[in-house]
């Protein structure tokens, strides 16, 4: 546990006094420089609280002391030291007062409340000052200035700061000013004066311009008092409009626009004055500070209503094209602000004037400056798209001059193609082109992702890119490994010298291409269509010879994919299924592109291009290409001689293999094929064993010469079961791997669940449920079990999701899939074993399987209402379920994988509906209502062989090694009289101290802003093997993922965001059983290091002599305000209750 600020005070203060004695040669300024840093990060966390001081072992007062003591140390150094050493200091607390503008904490370091005896500080430092040179005087004045917080009030030092402003020298004067604007923030009667003396130097001609420019920063700093920023502003304004000097001016603008920021009371009029400053009139420095304040001030100006006196000066401004272009992109700039801001509510005669703002692109068409060029693009791109999103059309007849989606479209297009003819024609070295390429391509991404229609139309217009790749390369082909022509070929050196760039920028179209296509897909575009657009861009690429084997593989393997997703989601609902397979068109082109794919990586293979063999690898298992995943990670571990990647490869393989069997099985002929053409290549790619390929046009045969649904499970559950013992062996080298593991886990314990539910209905060994199913019906206990096990798997996958915070958003949508997929099958499974228990002339007793039916509404609340609502009317449930599993981040979800499943949730929902409609009839006959029952377990059966057939997709955060976010409890009894034990007398509660200690929190994308934490215990978590003294402080057992206990994680995560949507609802939570358990939820404010520190009281009173465990799990919620789990390094705590 690493030691606070706080507790850390007394060693520094005796280091600072060790290295100020020091006669070694700058080793003073050393010990100054890292008592700065220290005090800096001391700065920056929270005031320590009890729990901390008993953890710490701190008393009361301790650390102000020993902070107070750094202080004077300082303060004594800068009163006897030489000049390096004062301007080191000066340094230290300059920096201090730079973050209290910054953070605006209370009980800072430098707090008047801090201080111990402030005046023994401020006579130091004016000794310096009384008796020093014309430096040290400066010196002093800017250490005056930097603790005004505590010496605002001393009469000596106002004095001293008011009669420098009159001194003669120009730099203590400088120096005065700052300290005086400092201590306006702070004293509202030290302003007025101040005030009183700023026009004489501001208005003076006999002073210098930096002097006079320092002067009118001064007005900058009267915000904080209303009287003052007005009677200020009112100053100001009256030197602006008096002033002759251009450069004064400027700084008179910059100076009154700060002060308008902090002040709304004086904002309407700065904007007024701003505006008249674009006038034609005005110089042209003058006019560009104008646009500079103005888009400081932008964000307040456009949360009011904008008129047309305001959008006019800017507009003639863009049309003006004598302007420079820079000045017409920030007036652009600002104008778009206001629209993002105002487009609900803008005028129609203010929208008009808007939408001429188009014709800024024939002026951005002649500058040199492509960043301007794109910007404009961006801008009207960004407001087509934002006008269309609110009208559901582009905009409308008022602004007939604006351009279309499809005009921005080619214009991007077209922009792309003009950088690279400069990159490839020019006699330039244009490294410039790459950022501007990549934001136009990024721009196009943002047009697919808003209109699904652009962005067909984007993937065939990118391929004229490509075109003008081919027509404008050497003949000669090129592989995209090397980075300069291959020897022999006669290339102008220009040509060879941008050969690199032209490369790179390939490379961005190549990445733009997979992530445009993976949009389209996602968000549910015309299947038909993308897959004609991505056989044409991959012909297209094909023919270019800047895309070697690695990036035609990508492509291939996207035809693989789209040809899957166009199967599983197919309008018709016959897609993937027993009767019918994919049609022999798209089953060729499928074999077609992944013997291609393969022929790639046997180039690549040649080439030793081993980690762009990676790369495909990790692309195909994120695509579900299993057989060309398994085929690459199998090459490359047999290349490699280090133990832990030959490990971790290893892994990869054995569960490829295990998704690949399952896919093959499914698709005969696409098996038939490659085993084919592995025979041809000698190449093992697949176990011959087994492979029969009669008969494979008349769709899939339910078994592949003897093989069943439930031999191919168990062998995938093997696969899986050996790819997690190879993984724990690379955990032996240090990395935990929490996510591959329990990823694997949760697919291993999911398909041996699927193997019981097909085993229990007689289909595990033959791949037909007719006949059996009577022994199924024999089995209803069974089959409610797998019921319960696929919903807690469901929630274990719901935990997985929300437990690393840097995961991404797509591997997070196929983990949610995974889980609505559990709880469909869960539902599927109760619902059948609950139609088997009907008595024939009693149906009264129909009960379905209220935990299944509440967790699979949860999940389809708000992706699926209408499915949710006829699951409402299965539970007789008008009002709403409670759903605690769902998430604040992840309620609505979009990707592709959750509509495949979804779209079967409405098919059996649906017909256990019409099953449940039937038996609230009497019957009177047996067998129709074994009939209905078996019905039911056909459907579940149905139901596993669909779900089978959606392409299973590896999330692309399992290839993500690096250690995520955990957390590490620490306790203390905070009982004085016995802190190194947790050991509380029979009939007490336990007071516990509480330190969080969160690991690898440099890499969170977004900063923890709560954090909580839940204990709790029970009479059942009894400690049989432990003394009866209990565990001492700061003594903690580290646990790996083989030590979680998963369903106690999911009972306490569940608990946790109960608490949480009880503390944002402002509701009680009465109406909830709670178990016989003794908890309790902490929160904890985190410092910059990841530490938390609280106190708590577990209600222990009832538990008898004996040692308990304490157990705990935490959560967190981010700056975006989405619930995070937190994953547990270390066990909980273990108590002793026992008389003294």
């Amino acid at each position: 546990m690493e030691k606070i600020s706080a507790a850390s005070a007394m060693e520094w203060s005796i280091e600072l006094d060790k290295g100020l004695r020091s006669r070694k040669p700058g080793q003073a300024v050393k010990v100054i420089q890292q008592t700065g840093v220290r005090l800096q990060q001391w700065d920056q966390e929270p005031e320590p609280t009890k729990a901390a001081h008993k953890i710490f072992d701190l008393v009361a007062g301790e650390e102000r002391f020993f902070l107070n003591c750094i202080l004077l140390k300082l303060a004594d150094a800068f009163r006897s030291g030489d000049k390096d050493i004062r301007v080191s200091i000066v340094k230290v607390f300059l920096s201090l007062f730079k973050m209290k503008r910054k953070t605006k904490r209370q009980h800072r370091v430098m707090s008047k409340a801090k201080m111990c005896n402030p005046l023994e500080l401020l006579k130091r430092v004016k000794i310096v000052f009384d008796t020093g040179d014309l430096e040290s005087r400066v010196l002093a004045l800017v250490l005056f200035g930097s603790w005004a917080e505590f010496s605002r009030d001393n009469a000596h030092i106002r004095y001293i700061i008011l009669s420098s402003l009159v001194s003669s020298d120009v730099m203590e004067v400088k120096a005065s000013l700052f300290a005086a604007g400092c201590f306006c923030k702070f004293a509202d009667d030290f302003a007025p004066v101040v005030l009183e003396m700023l026009p004489r130097i501001v208005a003076s001609s006999e002073l210098s311009s930096t002097l006079r420019a320092a002067g009118a920063n001064v007005f900058a700093e009267m915000g904080y008092f209303s009287p003052n920023a007005i009677n200020g502003y009112k100053m100001g304004l009256k030197l602006l409009l008096n002033s002759s000097d251009e450069d004064l001016s400027v700084s008179l603008l910059l100076s009154l626009s700060k002060l308008a920021y902090k002040s709304s009371s004086i904002l309407p009029d700065q904007v007024e004055v701003l505006l008249s400053f674009l006038s034609q009139e005005k110089p042209l420095h003058q006019q560009s500070t104008a646009l500079r304040c103005l888009r400081l001030l932008s964000s307040p100006v456009c949360s009011h209503p904008v008129g047309l006196v305001t959008v006019k000066p800017l507009l003639r401004i863009v049309h003006d094209t004598k302007l420079p272009i820079s000045m017409q992109c920030h007036a652009l700039q600002i104008l778009h602000k206001m629209f993002m801001y105002q487009e609900m509510h803008m005028p129609g005669d203010v929208m008009r004037e808007f939408c001429k703002v188009s014709t800024i692109l024939d002026n951005a068409n002649q500058s040199h400056i492509e960043s301007n060029r794109v910007l404009v693009i961006s801008v009207l791109a960004d407001v087509l798209i934002k006008n269309s999103r609110k009208t559901g059309t582009e905009l409308d007849g008022n602004c007939d001059s604006f351009p279309s989606l499809t005009w921005i479209i080619s214009t991007i297009i077209g922009q792309i193609i003009s950088l690279v003819k400069q990159l490839l024609d020019s006699n330039q070295s244009w490294d410039g082109a790459l950022p501007e390429v990549l934001r136009l391509l990024v721009l196009l991404l943002f047009v697919t992702g808003e209109h699904l229609d652009q962005g067909v139309i984007v993937l065939d217009r990118i391929r004229l890119v490509i075109d003008y790749l081919v027509n404008h390369l050497p003949e000669k082909a090129i592989d995209s490994t090397v980075t300069a022509p291959p020897p022999g070929q006669e290339i102008d050196h220009f040509r060879a010298k941008n050969f690199g760039t032209s490369l790179k920028i390939a490379n961005k179209i190549h990445k733009f291409s997979v992530a445009c296509i993976q949009n389209l897909i996602e968000l549910g575009a015309n299947a038909a269509e993308v897959l004609d657009k991505v056989k044409m861009l991959v012909d297209c690429v094909h023919r270019c010879s800047l895309f070697g084997s690695y990036v035609q593989a990508v492509y291939s393997i996207q035809v693989h994919s789209s040809v899957f997703w166009g199967c599983a989601v197919n309008k018709n609902k016959q897609g993937c299924s027993p009767n019918r397979q994919l049609g022999d068109s798209d089953c060729d082109l499928l074999i077609k592109h992944e013997i291609f794919t393969l022929e790639c990586v046997l180039e690549m293979l040649r080439e030793k291009s081993f980690w762009q063999l990676y790369t495909t690898g990790k692309f195909a298992a994120g695509q579900g290409a299993w057989v060309t995943a398994k085929f690459i990670f199998e090459q490359i571990a047999s290349k490699v001689r280090s133990e832990s990647p030959s490990c971790w490869l290893k892994s990869l393989a054995q569960h490829a293999q295990c998704e690949m069997r399952i896919q093959l099985f499914l698709l005969p002929k696409l098996r038939c094929s490659l085993a084919e053409w592995s025979l041809t290549k000698e190449i093992p790619i697949l176990s011959f064993r087994n492979i029969s390929c009669g008969n494979v046009d008349q769709g899939i045969s339910v078994q592949v010469r003897g093989e069943s649904y439930g031999e191919v499970l168990v062998g995938a559950h093997n696969s899986i079961r050996s790819s997690v013992e190879t993984l724990d062996c690379v955990v032996k080298f240090g990395n935990s791997f929490y996510f591959q593991r329990w990823f694997l886990a949760l697919r291993m314990k999911v398909l041996i669940t699927v193997y019981d539910v097909l085993n229990v209905l007689g289909s595990g060994g033959s791949g037909h449920a007719e006949g059996s199913l009577a022994h199924g019906l024999t089995s209803v206990q069974q089959i409610t079990q797998c019921s319960f096990r696929l919903t807690r798997l469901a929630k274990e996958l719901d935990l997985l999701c929300i437990s690393f915070i840097n995961m991404d958003t797509k591997s997070s949508n196929i983990i949610s899939a995974l889980a609505l997929s559990c709880s469909l099958l869960a539902f599927t499974t109760g619902t059948a074993a609950s139609f088997a228990t009907v008595h024939a002339k009693d149906n009264s007793n129909l009960h379905l399987n209220r935990m299944s039916i509440e967790d699979l509404a949860g999940r389809l609340w708000i992706i699926d209402p209408d499915t949710c609502s006829i699951l409402f009317q299965l539970l007789d449930a008008s009002l709403g379920i409670d759903h605690p599993h769902v998430q604040p981040r992840n309620q609505k979800l979009e990707s592709g994988e959750v509509r495949d499943i979804t779209s079967i949730c409405q098919d059996v929902v649906s017909r256990v509906n019409e099953f449940r409609n039937k038996l609230k009839k009497p019957v009177d006959n047996l067998e129709a209502l074994l009939k209905v029952t078996v019905e039911s377990f056909q459907l579940l059966l149905n139901t596993i062989v669909k779900w089978l057939q959606i392409p299973f997709k590896l999330p692309m955060y399992f290839f993500k090694t690096r250690p995520c976010l955990v957390s590490e409890l620490f306790t203390s009894n905070a009982d004085a009289t016995n802190q190194n034990e947790l050991i509380v007398q029979p009939g007490c509660d336990l007071s516990l101290s509480l330190c969080i200690q969160l690991k690898n929190v440099a890499d969170l994308p977004t900063p923890i802003t709560k954090l909580y934490c839940i204990l709790y215990s029970s009479t059942s978590f009894a400690e049989s093997s432990l003394t009866r003294r209990g565990t001492k402080t700061g003594q903690i057992q580290q646990v790996d993922f083989k030590d979680w206990h998963i369903d106690d994680m999911v009972q306490a995560n569940e608990k946790l965001f109960r608490h949480m949507r009880v503390r944002a609802n402002k509701t009680t939570d009465r109406g909830r059983k709670r178990p016989r358990v003794e908890e309790g939820v902490v929160q904890f404010e985190v410092n910059n290091r990841g530490q938390g520190f609280s106190s708590c009281v577990l209600g222990v009173s009832g538990f008898l002599e004996g040692c308990y465990r304490i157990k705990w799990h935490s959560c967190c919620v981010d700056g975006r305000g989405r619930y995070w789990s937190i994953l547990p390094s270390n066990s909980g705590p273990v108590f002793t209750v026992c008389r003294s």
